[in-house]
């Protein structure tokens, strides 16, 4: 082959994907090697169109060759050949990121952590020029002989001519792509911090978050459904990434909160993994208690918003009667049947709890529903009142989603609410919990009943209807 460009060389192809080919090449003028991505043109683009294509990706890429970050992969050069694009690049020895958890096995936590601050701060300078990367994935993720993490390809998919990208084009990979892409909707820094959440998720689990069979059932489930539950993944770095995997870009985690969790991640010693029947689970005990403290990093730009009034120490100075919590008519309509309240409490040195039970036994099922309430004295970091509870929540929910199975948030009762199925293989009791914070005071309500250990559709109503009652009840 010709040399192109006058000066490069191309030795042998080392890479492909959906934004093109990579080929280890040679700069015959300066002597060096380099690598050379042959940019994938889209199909059935005319003459005019080619041209157009061609220019806008030359532009984006001597834009992104602007960039210099110890993170990130320089671009030296953009040329035209044969009416196409090319980008010239550092070429780094080792191997990508996909192809090590591919080849090798999924990355402990620590590692992981490690990997996720070096995207970040990639990331972070190139948004600090108004670039965005559009398609971060592991298989943009190179790690050099010396452990380095480095980002590539920025600048080079981007959308032809609109704000959003259908699954075909070469914008990016759809299993890393964030939900607005698709809506069409503009993009901006949290989507790439979409695409980050969804590459930490592939690293830690050995599996993307959403899959499907074909390209649209991967959109749908992108859109529409919750990222599959993680097993290998720590609860702090599972919270992380279900937060930074929130449909809602607004909602989404902002970097500043994304670099103290991976911090106190990449410092913290792995945790233990124990296995539980078939599923590989985390030894939650202690590290419940990381949570909580990782919370306050994480919470911290949301409880911001909240430091007026009714931040500090909230509205109730002493949990209510848990057991005047639900009426006899309430309790009739739960359960179909009266029952007599159960009270139980106890203290601790960090809070105040107590509960009530109401036990249902005429149907011969053993329908119950608890209500539990928390009012935090001090939570983690010297935090009291509304942000202790906040926190609290925030790590009980960690929690959940780390002992897999989906979290579901239940908008309208009290300031915040989630909840999860809780299915007992063994053919115990089975049935769901809600989870929801009223200021300063924390509830959980759960319902349970003997019999078959799948949830049903009836079981989630009315633990979530008991937790409305209970809301109403507080006021």
């Amino acid at each position: 082959m010709d040399l192109l460009a006058g000066r490069y060389r191309l030795v042998e192809e080392i890479g492909e994907g959906g934004g093109g080919t990579v080929w280890r090449g040679v700069d015959e003028l300066l002597r060096r090697e380099v690598a050379m991505k042959q940019v994938r043109v889209p199909s059935g683009l005319g003459g005019a169109e080619l041209a157009d294509f061609t220019e806008r990706a030359i532009h984006e890429a001597r834009a992104a060759g602007r960039l210099s970050h110890p993170s990130i992969v320089m671009i030296h050069d953009v040329i035209r050949h044969d009416g196409r694009p090319w980008i010239v690049m550092d070429l780094v020895p080792g191997r990508s990121l996909d192809k090590v958890i591919r080849e090798d096995e999924p990355l402990p936590v620590r590692r992981v952590a490690e990997i996720g601050l070096s995207v970040l701060d990639a990331l972070e300078a190139a948004h600090a020029h108004g670039i965005l990367h559009r398609d971060v994935k592991p298989a943009n993720v190179l790690i050099a002989p010396d452990g380095r993490a480095l980002l590539t390809d920025f600048g080079i998919a981007a959308p032809f001519g609109r704000a959003g990208a259908a699954p075909s084009s070469s914008a990016g990979s759809p299993a890393y792509m964030a939900p607005e892409r698709f809506r069409a909707e503009p993009d901006g820094p949290p989507s790439d911090l979409w695409s980050l959440g969804a590459t930490l998720y592939t690293v830690v689990e050995g599996r993307r978050p959403f899959d499907g069979p074909l390209a649209a059932a991967l959109v749908a489930a992108v859109l529409l459904q919750e990222p599959r539950p993680m097993v290998r993944a720590s609860p702090e770095l599972a919270w992380l990434v279900h937060g930074l995997l929130d449909k809602d870009p607004a909602r989404r985690l902002p970097p500043q909160a994304v670099r103290r969790v991976l911090h106190a991640l990449a410092a913290a010693p792995e945790p233990v993994a124990v296995r539980q029947g078939r599923t590989a689970r985390l030894v939650l005990g202690a590290a419940l208690v990381a949570v909580v403290g990782v919370a306050a990093g994480l919470l911290a730009w949301r409880l911001a918003g909240e430091s007026g009034a009714g931040a500090g120490s909230g509205r109730f100075t002493a949990a209510p009667d848990p057991c005047r919590s639900l009426t006899t008519t309430a309790i009739r309509e739960l359960l179909g049947a009266e029952a007599t309240p159960e009270e139980s409490a106890e203290h601790s040195t960090q809070q105040l709890v107590s509960g009530c039970r109401w036990r249902e036994r005429a149907s011969g099922r053993q329908r119950t529903i608890t209500v539990t309430y928390r009012l935090p004295e001090q939570g983690s970091r010297g935090a009291a009142g509304t942000d202790a509870a906040a926190l609290e929540l925030a790590g009980q929910r960690a929690a959940q989603a780390a002992t897999g199975g989906e979290v579901r948030d239940q908008p309208g009762i009290g300031d915040e609410a989630f909840s999860r199925d809780e299915p007992d293989p063994d053919g115990g009791t089975t049935g769901a919990t809600v989870w929801f914070r009223r200021s300063n005071l924390i509830v959980e309500v759960a319902y349970r009943r003997s019999g078959d250990a799948a949830v049903t559709r009836d079981d989630r109503r009315t633990a979530v209807r008991a937790a409305e009652l209970v809301g109403v009840g507080l006021g």
